[in-house]
C-alpha cells in the first residue's frame, strides 16, 4: 500500500515553501502497486494487441491498421484513467478502490473526456475564427498596415492564452472527472482556478513537470545504459545487425512472423522490437506514477475553499443561451429550407368570361314562328333563377290565313284541313315536328322614281329626263 501525502499535513492555499515541498510526496506514486500494475497491464498489452493486428493488417488490410491504434489508444486511456483514480482516492484519503473497479470506471471515462476534448476544440477555434475575420479588416488599403500593427500582437496573446488556458483546463479537469464530477462541474472547477488561482496552478504543475522529468531522466537513463550493450552482445551472438534492424523488424510485423519460426535475423529483429516496445511501456508507467499523483495533489490544492457554485450557475447560464441561440438559428434555417423547397404559389389571375356563343339554329322554331322566331332564339339565355319569358307570338304576316267568318265564296272540299284520326293513347307521346307552312309571295316592288336634282343656273328643281331648265332655259346636257 502506499503512503498518503495528503493525510501527513494539511494542504495550505496559496504559494508557500510547503506548497512546493508537498508535492514532492508525487515520487510516492511509485509505491501505489495497484495503479502501477493497472497503468502497466493496459500499456504492456495495448502495445502487444496493437502488435498482432499490426501483424495481420499487412494481409487483411488498412482495417486492421485502423483497428490496432484504436485498441492501443483505449488501452492506454483506461490504463492512465484507471491510475489516476487510484492516485485521486489516496490522496483524498478515503479508502482505494479494487483494481477491476478502476478498470472499469477508467473505460466509462473516456466519453466524458471525448466530449470535454471536443467542447474545448470548438472554443479554440472560435477563438481563431476571430482573429481571422479581425486580420481580414487589415487587408484595407491605407487603414490595413495601421491596424496590423495593433492586431498583430493582440493577435499573439489572444492565441497564446488561448490554446494554454485551454489546454491547463483539459489537464485540471482530469481529476475532477476521476473525482466523479460531471462535464459541466469540471468546466466549472477549470474556469474558477483559471479566474482566481491561475499563476499558482500554473507554477505549480511546473514544478511537477520538472519532478516527472527528473524521475524520466533516472528510468530511460538506466534503459538506455543498458540497451547499448545488450544490442551489441545481441548483434554478435543471435545474429541481427542492431537497433536499426530492430526497428524495421517492428514495422514488418506481418512478415516476420512467418520467419521466426525458421530462425532467421530477421524474426529475432521482430522479437527484439516488441521486446523493446514493452521495455517502453514499462518504464512509460514509472514516470507516469509521479505525474499523476501530482496532478491530483495541484488539483487539490488549487481547488481547497473555492466556490463553484457562482461560477457554475454563470456557465449553465451561458450555456443555456448559446443553446437557444444554436435551436433559433436551427428553426431559421429549417424556414428557410422548406421554403426553398415549397415556393409559395403565385395568386391565380381573374379568368375573363367566356363570350356568349349563340345556340344552335333550332328549325323548329324557324317553322312554327318565321324569322322572328328565328331571331329571338339566338337572343341570350335569361339566367337559370329568372322567370320565364312569355312566349313570343309571331307576326301574323308569317301565319296561315284564316278565313273570315261570314265568306261569300264557295267552300271547296280540298280547302278543308283533313281532322286527325283518333290514336290510342300512348304512357309517353312522341314529338312531331310542325308543318312548314311557306310565307305569302310578295308583290313586286315599285319602279324606283328618279332622283331629284337642282338646275346650277338657278337651283330649280329638275329631273335626270330634263335636258333643258323649264324656268331659266339652261341647257342641262
Amino acid at each position: 500500500m502506499s503512503s498518503n501525502p495528503a493525510q501527513a499535513a494539511p494542504l495550505p492555499a496559496g504559494l508557500s515553501a510547503n506548497a512546493f515541498s508537498s508535492l514532492f510526496g508525487a515520487i510516492n506514486g511509485l509505491r501505489n502497486r495497484r495503479a502501477l500494475i493497472a497503468l502497466m497491464g493496459c500499456l504492456v498489452g495495448g502495445v502487444v494487441l496493437a502488435g498482432l493486428l499490426g501483424a495481420m493488417s499487412t494481409r487483411m488490410g488498412f482495417v486492421f491498421t485502423l483497428l490496432a491504434a484504436l485498441v492501443w489508444i483505449v488501452a492506454v486511456g483506461t490504463g492512465i484513467n484507471a491510475a489516476g483514480l487510484l492516485h485521486m482516492d489516496h490522496a483524498r484519503g478515503i479508502s482505494p478502490r479494487s483494481t477491476v473497479d478502476a478498470l472499469v470506471y477508467g473505460l466509462m471515462c473516456i466519453p466524458k473526456l471525448i466530449a470535454l476534448g471536443i467542447l474545448l476544440f470548438l472554443v479554440q477555434l472560435a477563438v481563431f475564427i476571430v482573429i481571422a475575420l479581425v486580420l481580414f479588416f487589415c487587408k484595407i488599403p491605407f487603414l490595413g498596415p495601421l491596424l496590423f500593427t495593433i492586431v498583430f500582437p493582440v493577435s499573439v496573446v489572444v492565441a497564446g492564452v488561448t490554446v494554454l488556458g485551454l489546454f491547463l483546463c483539459m489537464l485540471l479537469s482530469l481529476p475532477a472527472i476521476w473525482q466523479g464530477a460531471t462535464i459541466m462541474r469540471a468546466l466549472a472547477q477549470t474556469l474558477a482556478i483559471a479566474r482566481s488561482r491561475i499563476v499558482e496552478a500554473i507554477l505549480l504543475l511546473v514544478f511537477v513537470w520538472l519532478l516527472s522529468f527528473a524521475v524520466a531522466l533516472i528510468v530511460f537513463g538506466v534503459l538506455g545504459a543498458g540497451l547499448i550493450p545488450t544490442l551489441g552482445l545481441s548483434a554478435s551472438v543471435v545474429g541481427f545487425g542492431g537497433l536499426g534492424s530492430m526497428m524495421g523488424g517492428m514495422g514488418g510485423l506481418g512478415g516476420g512472423m512467418g520467419s521466426m519460426g525458421g530462425g532467421s535475423g530477421f524474426g529475432h529483429a521482430v522479437a527484439g522490437g516488441i521486446g523493446f516496445a514493452v521495455l517502453w511501456a514499462v518504464a512509460a508507467s514509472l514516470v507516469l506514477q509521479v505525474y499523476l499523483l501530482g496532478l491530483c495533489l495541484v488539483y487539490l490544492r488549487v481547488t481547497e475553499g473555492l466556490d463553484l457554485s457562482a461560477t457554475e450557475a454563470a456557465l449553465r447560464h451561458k450555456l443555456d443561451e448559446a443553446r437557444l441561440r444554436a435551436n433559433e438559428l436551427g428553426d431559421k434555417a429549417r424556414a428557410a429550407a422548406s421554403r426553398a423547397a415549397n415556393p409559395p404559389t403565385p395568386a391565380a389571375s381573374p379568368v375573363p368570361p367566356a363570350p356568349m356563343q349563340p345556340p344552335p339554329y333550332p328549325p323548329g322554331a324557324m317553322a312554327a314562328g318565321g324569322a322572328a322566331a328565328a331571331a329571338a332564339s339566338f337572343a341570350a339565355p335569361a339566367p337559370a333563377t329568372a322567370v320565364p319569358p312569355p312566349a313570343y307570338p309571331p307576326p301574323s304576316a308569317y301565319l296561315p290565313e284564316t278565313p273570315p267568318p261570314a265568306s261569300t265564296d264557295i267552300d271547296l272540299s280540298f280547302d278543308d284541313v283533313p281532322a286527325a284520326a283518333p290514336t290510342a293513347p300512348s304512357p309517353t307521346p312522341t314529338y312531331s315536328p310542325p308543318a312548314y307552312v311557306a310565307p305569302p309571295v310578295q308583290p313586286p316592288a315599285a319602279p324606283a322614281v328618279p332622283a331629284a336634282s337642282t338646275c346650277p343656273q338657278c337651283l330649280s328643281a329638275i329631273t335626270s329626263d330634263d335636258v333643258f331648265c323649264g324656268v331659266c332655259g339652261y341647257r342641262l346636257r
